[in-house]
């Protein structure tokens, strides 16, 4: 550790300089980034929608509510005030005049920095809706990936009949959209992960289409294809960004929205809408799917899969073999500073469920006809917020309810808290909330949570939370338990050095074993104009075992054409268990943070290069990562026979 800690500090004091600070994605994710949720389910894609959103930034001026709800940093007060201030001032004349807005504070004023942009003649010059002026001021966009393995998975070895893989190992998607003005977004995508084969009928393993009309008349939205959507506090549908108790980014209310990302599972298929009459809006959806699922022996289906892989005779005879059908709706209603709600949805699957009789399967939904409600309400004052949803499930008759409080104590104080209890017999297929676990059910739980910028440009956040599980789980034969603390510090002076510290403590019982979980995250950036490093140290301790650790070091180069990202780790960790996150730079709309564990090297460059006034980009990423303390990597079909993992990935992109 002696020797750890000087190496950590001669590349803190090597870099000094005198620039501005930029705030750019990279900074986003490191701050909202959770290493304990970081593997939950349909996180990637969440945060690969926030990288597409990132990636077309929104006129300010022209944004509508609903556009600004895509970004679930925001809360609806905040949302209110930023139309408020753009009607009264005839627009912005640049993001900066965000200061102005007294419930926006640093914090999500950065944030905004890279979602928004204003154009106040975009403001004096909105053009009468018609068909002519949609496809005058149509812009289209189209992307071409492909990735490369160099190396070779005993899987392409195999006949697909003694379970190898039917495809090559190339993976490659395809993208197109077309957005006019705020009224029309029309979006196409496919997909072939590695492994799967690319079939002479059918071609990709995965097709996305969304074609959605917005603000016209009393039509607020409407979709037809591929949808995604949050109501409430989450108990009954979010499918929609939540990434961790810690995250600031958990607010559900997000109504329906294209689905854009290239998650297989978590979204709507078919159509939605939403009218705004006077006060109030009501939404409709329906939707039918075909899902992946194993069946038992008598046809019923055992387990829903969400990996979206087809690679094996094994994975393609479980595709589509569910069938769901599904119809809701929600009718929502504000008046100053109150808000009521209320959703529900009727699903009805074909074959039957039939999860098994294991005693943590016991609890899992069962049947073919299941139905959710809930009502959802809250108040937001100047300095004062409550808000909760209560939810019920006809399946076995379960409850849950969560609700929150929020008290800004000063414009530098913010404290907030949340209790939840979800019963073990509530079961909503859809829902995404505040949880320890990644389902919103047999659990109950309290969390207290600070939010300060103390003085100038130091902010802290700390939250504790407390977990109760009352019926067995996976990994627990009985009733479990746990808590949860995390701290984080930021500091930034002199525009351009900043040093985060991120600590988090986590007791919680695993295999009737109370196990202990210590994560730090140490991170120095430096930035200007053009150039930018950033030192990085991750260590996790677990009680028992020696710490893992991971010291990384990146550096970027700006330039008017391109630029160019090369990231270096150093990683070594005692076991599986003690593995950390490290989140890398990567191609336009994709989003990686691996997890690294053993002991060796991780390399990474992108590289990004505008021609054509920048309509044209080319992209190239280099991966490679080197283990010295194994000769062969993973196991059965995944087995790579050598200590090397390396792959590049090439992108195209064109916007007219």
């Amino acid at each position: 550790m002696k020797k750890l800690c000087t190496i950590l500090a001669i590349v803190l004091l090597c870099f000094q300089g005198t620039a501005q600070n930029i705030y750019t994605w990279q900074d986003f994710v490191n701050e909202i980034s959770d290493d304990a949720y970081a593997e939950e389910q349909g996180w990637t894609e969440q945060m690969e929608e926030l990288a597409l959103l990132a990636a077309h930034p929104m006129d300010i001026n022209t944004a509508t509510q609903e556009q600004l709800r895509q970004l679930p940093f925001l809360t609806d007060k905040q949302i209110e005030e930023i139309h408020e201030y753009v009607f009264l001032h005839r627009g912005m004349r640049s993001i900066s005049e965000l200061m102005a807005i007294s419930s926006i504070d640093f914090r999500t004023r950065r944030f905004l920095s890279l979602f928004l942009y204003a154009d106040q003649a975009a403001f004096a010059r909105r053009d009468t809706l018609t068909l002519k002026s949609l496809l005058h001021n149509s812009r289209h966009e189209a992307a071409v990936r492909m990735d490369i393995p160099l190396y070779y998975r005993d899987g392409y070895s195999y006949p697909p009949q003694q379970g190898g893989y039917n495809g090559s190992a190339l993976y490659n998607n395809v993208r197109y959209r077309m957005k006019s003005q705020q009224h029309l977004d029309l979006g196409l995508l496919a997909e072939k992960d590695q492994g799967e084969p690319f079939r002479k009928n059918s071609g990709w393993d995965h097709y996305g289409l969304h074609v959605m009309v917005r603000d016209i008349g009393i039509l607020r939205t409407a979709i037809v294809g591929d949808y995604k959507m949050g109501f409430g506090e989450g108990l009954v549908v979010n499918t929609g960004f939540t990434t961790g108790k810690s995250s600031l980014m958990g607010r559900p209310s997000q109504g329906i929205r294209a689905h854009q990302g290239l998650d297989e599972v978590n979204f709507f298929r078919g159509g939605a809408a939403t009218f705004r009459v006077k006060k109030a809006e009501l939404t409709a959806w329906v939707s039918h799917r075909k899902l992946d699922a194993t069946l038992n022996s008598d046809g019923t289906a055992r387990t829903l899969l969400t990996s979206g892989l087809h690679r094996t005779d094994s994975e393609l005879d479980k595709k589509g073999n569910l069938g769901s059908t599904l119809a809701g709706g929600n009718v929502a209603w504000q008046h100053k500073g109150v808000h009521l709600g209320a959703t529900g949805y009727f699903q009805r699957f074909h074959p039957n469920l039939s999860p098994g009789t294991a005693l943590y399967r016991r609890i899992y939904p069962m049947g073919r006809n299941f139905g959710v409600v809930s009502m959802n309400y809250g108040y937001t004052h100047l300095w004062f917020s409550v808000s909760g949803e209560t939810a019920y499930s006809t399946n076995q008759g379960g409850w849950a309810t969560l609700e929150r409080a929020s008290w800004k104590i000063s414009p530098r104080y913010t404290l907030s808290g949340s209790y939840r209890f979800y019963s073990y017999k509530y079961y909503s297929f859809y829902a995404s909330a505040i949880a320890e676990n990644s389902h919103v059910q047999n659990e109950s739980g309290a969390t207290l949570r600070l939010d300060a910028t103390p003085v100038g440009r130091l902010s802290t956040t700390v939250y504790v939370d407390f977990f109760y599980n009352p019926w067995p789980t996976y990994t627990t034969p009985r009733s479990s338990s746990g808590q949860e603390l995390t701290a984080t510090i930021q500091y930034q002076w002199r525009q351009h050095h900043t040093l985060s510290v991120r600590y988090q403590l986590k007791h919680k019982e695993q295999y009737d074993l109370m196990r202990w979980h210590n994560r730090l995250r140490l991170q120095y950036v430096w930035a200007k104009a053009s150039w930018s490093l950033r030192s990085l140290l991750n260590l996790h301790a677990m009680d028992g075992d020696r710490p893992g650790y991971a010291l990384s070091q990146l550096v970027r180069y700006k330039h008017t054409t391109g630029d160019v990202a090369v990231m270096a780790s150093y990683f070594d960790t005692p076991n599986y268990d003690t593995r950390v996150f490290v989140y890398e730079p990567t191609l336009s709309n994709m989003f990686r943070y691996p997890s690294l564990y053993g002991r060796g090297i991780r390399l990474s460059a992108v590289g990004r290069y505008f021609v054509w006034h920048r309509r044209l980009c080319l992209e190239v990423l280099i991966g490679s990562t080197r283990f010295t303390d194994r000769k062969v990597q993973g196991s059965g079909m995944q087995k790579i026979r050598s200590p090397w993992k390396s792959d590049i990935s090439a992108q195209i992109g064109l916007r007219i």
